[in-house]
């Protein structure tokens, strides 16, 4: 083994994976550094790029962490495990192809109705609509996926329904403020941050590990997230969703550092 360390910031820009997923590998013990130095800084060597590799590649085919971890714990040389779960795999990954080659034949009909010069019927366009998804199974577990419906039923549907639409219209005022010019450390921008952080904190678990997967999450799609949301709210041109969350997050960290000036 070569003598060469990585620190974590290096490893990250090296592989396109964030500080963030990184430190999140490491607290559920999928991807950990070698070693530490003395300072407690991660160093890691081409035995955990290895793994790293073996982590993202597994997560590309689409298993969930669990599955991941799954592959890891066994022997190096017992390969049925793994053959059985890329034998499951390659059958999603089918059954995926038909459903795109299914959504391709009904664009396809849009596109004859079209060439004819007659416009298809709402049913066909609707047919053809697909939301966009980010694969949370490589981020959150079966279990804490069970968590979180459950702690939303807990809370109960009109609860649930309610604070979604009062983050809509936060969403929305923020945003405003955004395309205003407003600064993120004037007061109103920070009341409506203050009641941000309550709705989030709302939903909130005990769940340390599974905080910090929702955020790597968000780190590693939020570009692509963002397009899905900012066609459903409608919000076109700049003011975006990625944008308003940056604003929010401007005004959250100006809002601390205002309470701790306070405190002094």
């Amino acid at each position: 083994m070569s003598d060469r360390r990585w620190s974590i910031g290096e490893l990250a820009r090296a592989s396109g994976v964030t500080v963030r997923t990184l430190h999140y590998y490491d607290q559920i013990g999928l991807v950990s550094p070698w070693e530490r130095t003395a300072a407690g800084h991660r160093r890691y060597v081409e035995a955990d790029i290895r793994r790293l590799y073996r982590v993202r590649a597994l997560c590309e085919l689409g298993l969930s962490l669990e599955q991941v971890a799954a592959v890891l714990r066994g022997s190096p040389e017992d390969l049925g495990s793994l053959r059985d779960l890329l034998t499951a795999q390659l059958a999603d990954l089918e059954s995926q192809a038909g459903r795109i080659e299914e959504r391709a034949r009904r664009v396809q009909g849009l596109l004859d109705r079209l060439a004819g010069s007659v416009m298809p019927e709402p049913e066909q366009f609707l047919s053809t609509l697909e939301p966009l998804s980010v694969d949370v199974g490589r981020y959150l577990t079966d279990a804490q996926r069970a968590a979180l419906a459950d702690h939303a039923a807990a809370m109960g549907a009109g609860t649930v329904d309610a604070l979604r639409a009062e983050w809509v219209e936060l969403f929305t005022r923020l945003r405003q403020h955004l395309l205003d010019g407003t600064p993120a450390e004037d007061e109103s921008v920070a009341d409506l941050a203050a009641r941000w952080r309550e709705i989030g904190d709302a939903f909130r678990t005990d769940d340390h590990q599974l905080e910090t997967a929702t955020v790597a999450l968000w780190q590693d799609n939020r570009d692509h997230i963002g397009e899905q949301l900012d066609q459903r709210m409608g919000w076109p041109g700049p003011g975006g969703t990625v944008d308003v969350i940056d604003y929010l997050e401007r005004a959250r960290a100006a809002h601390d550092r205002s309470a701790e000036k306070g405190n002094d």
